[in-house]
């Protein structure tokens, strides 16, 4: 273009235009000549064409580009790329199926010409369901009749159906290589099992053959062996298997239909005896099957000459029995020297389930549920004789409704004692609760005994009998609180005489003022060893003021760690962090004061030095070993000067007027006995009677208790969300001891299963006791101290217990399953048994069913009554005291 010239008009205008025009007519010149070209060069086309893949998987893709520009870009249904519905291709051609067929599972694939949009080559892909291989059919072999079959395989799919034939049959899915399929094979021959993926996507796999033969014919009679008075007749009857046809005839010793000779036979098989004995007493009854003449079956029958008359009476008449329940009748054979009789129900010998069964001595058990008619006919027919006979007519009852416990009653005997017995639920009922708590707190101590042998083990043993059998429950109950307060352990305390005294001074102040058991408790040999404070001096002598009992006699005795509220939150300060009760230097004060304590002087020795572990007597005080400065602790000083029992006097006086020690005591007593997440306003009322018993007088546990156990939020039997407290090992198994009125023994051999689920008996870990007052329950803000000890394999433990107690009764404890016996058989009754003898009542509609489903396949009544009873007291129903 360049070589051309054009002449300078003046007017350039035209001449452009002219330009343009022969610009824009080769242009189209040479667009013509390229399309000619790229026509000559022939289409694309997509390999493979149409292919069938299966959903989710994938399949290479090319394309043959005659073009001189040869890239192209591919879409799936004349999507660019493909989308998750038709399935995805790469620029490369490699397509991915969708993980589910579309509903049109046949899609195109294209390869579109970059050089030439127009141009393209296209493809069809089929997108299946997996290829459901079948590998076999079990059973591999089939009678005509109906079958269920189970298929393995592969690739099978909740939505796979089973095809026989060809035809659609009932299919259920069980996994990926299974199905169970239910049908009918009509005749013999063969069937063609097979496996399809229904649409969309639908694909049929392969095929099993499995071979259907006729079932055999057979015949079976009845009775087999008859023995029959002559002229007297006998009804016979026939079963035929294997064959649609059932139609049978009848002979007598090979005559068809029989003889006056040998008796006659009817075709419905009433068989007559002869008037006369035939030369053989014995002869054979036979029915043979119509569809196959070759089979069978065959009875015996023996005559006899009529029997002398025999006369039959039956007792008791007409007695009236519960659903369940058992009757045992006597009969009385008179004219025959053979005495015994055959028992039977409604006619049926030895009875039905449906109307009750009869057994060979007489005894009749009523069915569990009530029949069509609540009459049955017990009939006693002679051996001898079998036209004598005697009966009675029996009335069925339903079993009475296991008697209602008094939720208000059980609730506060949870509380109040180790669990409630039959006779404590009847007298709270009887005196009010009130009444049941002055009798209580009148009842003097149990003794504590000091094992013979000074063992431990021996005194381990003692306290879970005593647990269960004292009178004196409340008293034991808060011992048994008290306990996980003030805490000892036999983990350092190894005899029986050095626990004893702390036990002692638990039951002596149950129902005392709790300064008295302070003050007792801090001069107990027991305390004296477990936190050191015997031989604690004076700095420059010995070892110097030791500080273990003194911290814990702050952080778990009276005020704990942070200032709370009467009502037992926590205060804080101006940033909102908690505020502490105390520091090092008030436990080191504290120490101080309490310097100067030995063991008791032993029988025979000499009073004046350091004694060692005497534990017959409290602690003795030595002058000489006291620090006699002046301590200055929680706002309040003790003037210097002041004799070992002044310090210890006026130290306790400090800790009871604290205000911590009011709502601390309460909320750990309350959690104890009632409720782990107790209100405010319920700490505040028992702090408050802490504080005061009416009287002026600080620290009344008799008061204190009272109000516990009579407030109205521990005496709210509608359960609240956050209400109860989880069980811990022993409070559970006793508790359940004590539903069934049972009890641990004295010598009991199964303290060391305690130790197992982490609550080893007299022996706690720490002072913390066997778990932390301030534990919570796994993810949530809720306090639940006991659940720190109820791990999987805890609750395994416990599990392994209750079953043991349940299937074992020996010398290691007594209980009594007596009131379930009568609904052995009476699955309602007996659940609810366990629900007024175990839930008070409370036991929730779904989980009788499930107690119902569990338990009626137990094969006798006593394996059901166990695994109700079991269940039950595992449950959290149970478990968690509301």
């Amino acid at each position: 273009m360049r070589s051309l010239q054009f002449p300078n008009f003046s007017n350039p205008t035209p001449l452009r235009i002219r330009l343009h025009g022969f610009m824009a007519v080769l242009t189209f010149a040479l667009v013509l000549l390229c399309a000619r070209d790229v026509a000559a060069q022939g289409t694309i086309t997509v390999y493979p064409g149409s292919p069938t893949i299966e959903i989710g998987s994938s399949r290479q893709l090319s394309a043959y580009v005659p073009l001189a520009t040869n890239t192209i870009t591919w879409r799936v249904n004349d999507i660019p790329g493909g989308n998750a519905t038709y399935g995805t291709i790469t620029a490369n051609g490699l397509y991915t199926a969708p993980p589910v067929a579309p509903a049109s599972n046949t899609i195109v694939i294209k390869a579109v010409s970059t050089a030439y949009p127009n141009i393209f080559g296209a493809g069809s892909i089929t997108i299946t369901k997996k290829y459901p291989w079948l590998w076999g059919v079990s059973p591999s072999s089939l009678k005509v009749g109906s079958f269920q079959v189970s298929l393995n395989g592969s690739s099978f799919a909740p939505d796979s159906q089973v095809l026989v034939n060809g035809a659609p049959v009932e299919t259920t899915y069980s996994s990926p290589t299974k199905l169970i399929a239910k049908g009918m094979a009509a005749q013999s021959g063969a069937l063609n099992f097979a496996v399809r993926q229904i649409a969309p996507g639908a694909v049929t796999g392969n095929i099993v053959v499995v071979q259907v033969t006729a079932a055999p014919v057979t015949v079976a009679v009845a009775p087999t062996i008859v023995t029959l008075q002559l002229g007297n007749s006998q009804p016979f009857s026939a079963t035929v298997s294997g064959s649609t046809n059932t139609a049978v005839t009848w002979s007598v010793n090979g005559t068809s239909g029989g003889s006056a000779t040998v008796g006659t036979i009817s075709a419905l098989g009433l068989y007559t005896a002869p008037a006369n004995m035939p030369a053989s007493p014995t002869v054979t009854i036979r029915t043979t099957s119509v569809a196959n003449p070759a089979s069978f079956a065959q009875a015996t029958v023996t005559l006899i000459a009529p029997a002398p008359p025999v006369n039959i009476s039956i007792s008791p008449l007409a007695p009236t029995i519960s659903l369940g329940n058992a009757q045992s009748f006597s009969a009385t054979v008179t004219g025959s020297p053979n005495t015994a009789v055959a028992w039977s129900v409604n006619g049926v010998l030895g009875g039905s389930a449906a109307a009750g069964t009869i057994n060979a001595s007489g005894i009749f058990l009523a069915p569990s549920a009530m029949p069509a008619s609540s009459n049955a006919t017990v009939r006693a027919t002679s051996v001898a004789n079998p036209s004598a006979f005697a009966q009675t007519v029996v009335k069925l009852v339903p079993l009475p409704s296991f008697p209602a416990t008094s939720l208000s009653a059980a609730r506060f005997l949870e509380q109040a004692s180790f669990g409630p017995t039959p006779a404590t639920l009847l007298k709270v009922q009887q005196m009010g609760i009130p009444g049941f708590l002055n009798e209580q707190f009148s009842l003097p101590e149990s003794a504590i005994p000091l094992p013979a042998n000074n063992s431990m083990g021996s005194l381990r043993q003692w306290i879970l009998h005593h647990y269960t059998a004292a009178p004196d429950q409340l008293r034991q109950r808060i011992c048994y609180a008290l306990s996980q307060i003030v805490v000892t352990s036999g983990s350092k305390l190894s005899y029986a005489d050095e626990v004893v005294p702390w036990l002692k001074i638990l039951s002596k102040n149950a129902f005392g003022n709790y300064r008295t058991l302070l003050h007792e408790t801090t001069i107990s040999p027991s305390m004296g060893k477990y936190l050191d404070l015997a031989n604690s001096m004076k700095p420059g002598m010995a070892g110097g003021a030791n500080e273990n009992y003194a911290r814990e006699l702050l952080q778990l005795f009276t005020i704990g760690l942070w200032q709370l509220n009467m009502d037992g939150s926590f205060k804080t300060n101006a940033s909102g962090a908690f505020i502490p009760t105390y520091d090092q230097e008030t436990v080191r004060q504290i120490a101080l004061a309490l310097t100067g304590w030995t063991y008791a002087t032993a029988p025979g020795g000499t009073p004046g030095g350091v004694n060692w572990e005497y534990f017959g007597a409290p602690l003795e005080a030595r002058p000489v070993a006291h620090d006699t400065s002046a301590k200055t602790f929680l706002g309040s000083t003790l003037p210097a000067g002041q004799t070992v029992q002044q310090d210890l006097d006026g130290l306790i006086n400090v800790l009871m007027a604290h205000p911590n020690t009011a709502p601390f005591i309460a909320t750990r007593l309350i959690r104890s006995l009632v409720i782990s997440n107790p209100s405010g306003a319920y700490i505040q009322r028992v702090a408050n009677v802490f504080v005061n018993n009416g009287s002026g007088v600080r620290g009344d546990l008799k008061v204190v208790v009272n109000a516990i156990l009579t407030d109205t939020e521990a005496r709210q039997d509608n359960a609240a969300v956050n209400q109860g407290r989880l069980k811990e090992p022993i409070l559970h198994t006793a508790g359940f001891l004590r539903a069934l009125n049972g009890q641990f023994s004295s010598g009991q051999q199964l303290t060391y299963l305690f130790d197992h689920m982490a609550q080893s008996v007299l022996n706690p870990p720490s002072v913390f006791s066997w778990f932390s007052p301030l534990y919570r329950v796994p993810k949530s803000p809720l306090y639940g101290p006991e659940f720190q000890i109820y791990t999987p394999t805890e609750a395994t433990l416990r599990g392994n217990l209750f079953h043991y107690l349940l299937s074992s009764p020996g010398g290691d404890f007594t209980l009594d399953l007596s009131p379930f016996q009568p609904y052995g058989n009476d699955m309602p009754g007996l659940v609810e048994a366990a629900n007024q003898i175990l839930l008070y009542g409370r036991m929730p509609a779904t989980m009788k069913q499930i107690l119902i489903t569990a338990a009626t396949p137990g094969y006798d009544a006593a394996t059901r009554i166990q695994t109700v009873v079991y269940l039950t007291a595992l449950s959290g129903q149970y478990a968690v005291q509301y």
